[in-house]
C-alpha cells in the first residue's frame, strides 16, 4: 500500500536520489578513464550515459517540485 508524500517529502527524497547519482555518475566516469580495452570502456560508457539520463530525470523532477512548492 503505497502512502502519498507531501511535496517537502518528495523534494527531499528527490535531492536525495540525485546526490546518490551524482556519485555513481562520478565514480563510472573515473571508472571510465581507467578503463584498459574497448570493450570495457563501452560497457562503462553505456552505464555512464544511462546514470546520467537518471540524474538529468531527477533534476526534472526536482524543479517541478520546487516550481509546486513556490506556486503554493
Amino acid at each position: 500500500m503505497a502512502t502519498s508524500l507531501t511535496p517537502e517529502q518528495e523534494l527531499h527524497e528527490t535531492i536525495g536520489a540525485l546526490d546518490v547519482l551524482f556519485t555513481l555518475r562520478e565514480e563510472f566516469a573515473q571508472w571510465l578513464e581507467e578503463a584498459q580495452n574497448e570493450e570495457r570502456k563501452e560497457e562503462l560508457d553505456n552505464v555512464y550515459r544511462h546514470v546520467s539520463a537518471m540524474e538529468d530525470e531527477y533534476k526534472r523532477r526536482r524543479e517541478n517540485i520546487e516550481q509546486k512548492l513556490k506556486a503554493g
